[in-house]
């Protein structure tokens, strides 16, 4: 049986996407039968997925899901960083409060980057820009509502109210990492940069209402945790100190 090739492609700033890619969909492409690589050509960087083409329509429809997330977080995260301009928080409750306002509409901004995407071949920078502009245009309506100042105690109660709305399963924090309720490691915090309270920020991302831990987890991050999810934290059977 011959393979099939799924190939994407971003601008070679944005070596995030396809690292991405690798992060969450090459353990499913080697137990298809497939391969994967990243590599980088005339300005550009690439993901290649080779797989049986029977195994093709499973592996395509979670490259999908992951570039849907790249556009949903990395993209959405960059139009905010460039757009946002607010007052009254340092630099870690600014990148919460990024993180907030990208977990907002998370899920719908997913469902329409996805049901918008062409290929493969994929070039994902070339469908935000000709086939998602409704999309930047609902951002920039976002942006204007934002206020520009923000106490920690605004901040505290607008992340909290986001938290509030949502209707995800939990997710279960493990160690330094985050967990769905199928136990696949969420990854989106790398697409908005990483640097502090990274675990706050990936619950956050995970769009989940309620969160478990197996153990204690840094105290800022604990801090910010209890401060946005407080009665919807749980503590696993294995929990220790």
């Amino acid at each position: 049986m011959s393979d099939m090739d799924i190939i994407v492609s971003d601008g070679a700033l944005r070596r995030s996407t396809t690292e991405y890619l690798d992060r969450t969909a090459s353990r499913l492409i080697a137990a298809s039968g497939g391969e994967s690589s990243l590599y980088e050509r005339d300005g550009r960087t690439y993901f290649l997925a080779r797989v049986p083409e029977d195994r093709a329509a499973r592996v395509k429809r979670v490259i999908e899901d992951k570039l849907s997330d790249v556009i949903a977080v990395n993209y959405k995260y960059e139009f905010f960083k460039r757009k946002v301009r607010v007052g009254g928080l340092d630099e870690v409750e600014y990148e919460l409060l990024l993180s907030a306002l990208i977990s907002a509409d998370l899920e719908d901004d997913k469902r329409y980057a996805r049901s918008k995407l062409q290929g493969p071949p994929y070039s994902l920078d070339g469908s935000f820009t000709f086939s998602m502009k409704p999309l930047a245009d609902k951002w920039k309506e976002v942006v204007s509502y934002v206020p520009h100042y923000f106490a920690p105690e605004e901040l505290k109660e607008f992340v909290s109210y986001i938290v509030g709305e949502k209707r995800g399963e939990r997710v279960y924090v493990i160690g330094a990492r985050v967990y769905d309720g199928h136990y696949n490691q969420l990854s989106r915090a790398f697409l908005t940069g990483g640097g502090e309270c990274g675990l706050i920020r990936e619950i956050i991302l995970s769009s989940s209402g309620e969160v478990e831990l197996s153990s204690p987890i840094p105290k800022r991050d604990e801090y910010y945790l209890r401060e946005f999810f407080g009665d919807k934290i749980f503590f696993g059977k294995g929990y220790h100190c």
